[in-house]
Formats: C-alpha cells, sequence, structure tokens
C-alpha cells in the first residue's frame, strides 16, 4: 500500500472515529426519578445516556433541600396528572421552602424540557429557571380540574449550557421527566479530531516502518 493509500485509509478510520462521538437526538438524556429510593434527598447524581446530572439545594440547607417522593393516591385521585410515579420535590429540610434547585450537567447541553407542579391553589405563582449562559424563562402551568395543584411543561433551547437553576415563589414546587438534549461538536471540531488521528497513526505507522 502507498504512502498515499495510508493516509487516506487512516483519515477514514479517523473520521468515522469521530462522527461516533457526535451524540444522536436519540440519546437525549432523561431523569424521571424512577428506580431510586423513595427520600433519596439532595445533593445527588443520577446518570442518563452517558451524561451526568447532579441535583442540589443551597449550600447552606442541603442536605434535605429537595428529596424524591410519590404520587400518592388522594381520596379524589392521584395527586399530579404529569408526575407519574415518582419526582422531585422539597426535602425533609423544612425550611427550604422558596430554595433554588440546581442541576449541574457534566457536559454542555442546549435543550431542556420537564413537568412540573406548584404547591399553590391559588394558582398565583410561577417556576422560573436560568441557566449559566443566560437562557431564562418561566411558567405558571394549569389549574386541571380534579386535580388542587398548577401543573404545566417547561422547556428552553438555545446556547450550550451546563448549569440550569429553578426557582419559585411557591410554598415548593416539584419536577418530573428531565429530558436534556446534548450539544453536538461543531463538524470543524470533528474535521480537525479526525486529521489530527489520521496523522498520528500515519507517523506511528512511518516508524515501525
Amino acid at each position: 500500500m502507498t504512502a498515499r493509500n495510508r493516509l487516506f485509509c487512516a483519515m477514514a478510520c479517523a473520521l468515522i472515529a469521530g462522527s461516533a462521538l457526535l451524540p444522536s437526538s436519540a440519546r437525549a438524556a432523561l431523569y424521571d426519578f424512577e428506580n431510586q429510593s423513595i427520600g433519596t434527598e439532595t445533593p445527588f447524581t443520577l446518570v442518563s445516556a452517558g451524561l451526568s446530572a447532579t441535583f442540589a439545594g443551597p449550600a447552606g440547607v442541603d442536605p434535605g433541600a429537595f428529596g424524591i417522593s410519590s404520587n400518592f393516591l388522594t381520596p379524589t385521585g392521584f395527586q399530579y396528572r404529569l408526575m407519574n410515579g415518582d419526582f422531585l420535590t422539597i426535602g425533609s429540610a423544612f425550611g427550604a421552602a422558596g430554595s433554588a434547585l440546581t442541576i449541574v450537567f457534566s457536559a454542555p447541553v442546549t435543550a431542556f424540557s420537564l413537568d412540573f407542579g406548584l404547591d399553590d391553589p391559588s394558582h398565583a405563582t410561577t417556576l422560573a429557571f436560568l441557566t449559566n449562559a443566560s437562557g431564562s424563562g418561566s411558567a405558571d402551568g394549569s389549574l386541571t380540574s380534579g386535580y388542587r395543584y398548577p401543573e404545566g411543561t417547561l422547556s428552553y433551547a438555545g446556547g450550550p449550557f451546563t448549569t440550569i437553576t429553578l426557582q419559585s415563589n411557591a410554598i415548593d414546587f416539584q419536577i418530573d421527566n428531565l429530558r436534556v438534549t446534548p450539544a453536538v461538536p461543531e463538524p470543524e471540531s470533528v474535521v480537525l479530531f479526525a486529521v489530527g488521528l489520521a496523522g498520528l497513526v500515519l507517523r506511528r505507522r512511518q516508524a515501525k516502518a
């Protein structure tokens, strides 16, 4: 095999390896708090699709600012409509009312959505978020007949970020079904990686020759 063919072969292999680094939308991470012990309290870390998410309350309140609870059945039906099964809510540190929940990801993401509930039967409060890339927004949900608390879905898409901070002026709030989309490396980055890897492979082969 000629040197040129070896170079092309090495570059093709490197491009294939580089493309494997690109996250697929099918690999979007989901954190639904299922299969976790009821009563697990912040801070804790969950992993989905290879992406770690650390959930924490304020330093002066944790451990216990938030905890995993379960959607229980009341005399009039289930407590929540959107949050089936387990969800994250206020923890045993009951002085944590109004505390912010911070979620830190192990790699950049570009979008998220989550279901939420607000402990506010008067429907006069909101859930707000802020990312460390200056993304922000809020939602107040809606009251559904047969349920006591407002619920809704909060979502955002924007520049890459690694941190979401959630806070509400309700007494407390609940979240579930957090979905995040990993950031996709720029094509130029993959090409540079592939070229560099191809050069390294070729150099090692030449050294052995």
